[in-house]
């Protein structure tokens, strides 16, 4: 029996995704209650595609569609308490009508494979709160650390 995830393809973007990944960065805002300028997506997407830089996103494609459904978007950064660099998930989204079928799932685990391959297996990412579905998996696939995040008023 074949589960649903089974004909979801994840990979790095392409520069044929900009549409795909594009749609759902703006429905991840519009989930966040957040609105970045449109400059912003450019700036992102081409950095995703610059090899000297150290951020990617990858997409979650529907096999039989083509369609772009989900989204990850990493970064790698040094620390200072550890001699390898750590792997950061600044933002996932998976399309409303793809959730709860693997998807998600499947783009952390594209991350910890190309953490492995990076050798940089420490790999974080944070979550609202409010967003209990997305803590159900998270659980399931990692665990919650002990820490509170602080920002700078303003900020």
């Amino acid at each position: 029996m074949s589960s649903a995830d089974d004909n979801v393809v994840v990979r790095l973007v392409t520069e044929d995704d900009k549409d795909g990944w594009q749609r759902l960065w703006r429905s991840y805002q519009d989930f966040y209650k957040v609105s970045f300028p449109n400059e912003l997506d450019d700036f992102n997407f081409e950095r995703f595609l610059d090899p000297t830089v150290k951020i990617w996103a990858a997409v979650a494609v529907n096999g039989l569609s083509g369609e772009v459904i989900g989204m990850i978007n990493f970064l790698s950064h040094m620390s200072t308490w550890d001699f390898k660099d750590k792997i950061y998930i600044n933002d996932l989204y998976v399309d409303g009508n793809s959730r709860v079928k693997g998807v998600g799932r499947k783009l952390i685990q594209f991350v910890y494979e190309e953490a492995d391959k990076q050798e940089t297996p420490s790999v974080y990412w944070c979550s609202d709160e409010s967003n209990h579905r997305a803590q159900l998996l998270y659980t399931k696939i990692g665990y919650k650390a002990n820490k509170t995040i602080y920002k700078r008023n303003g900020y």
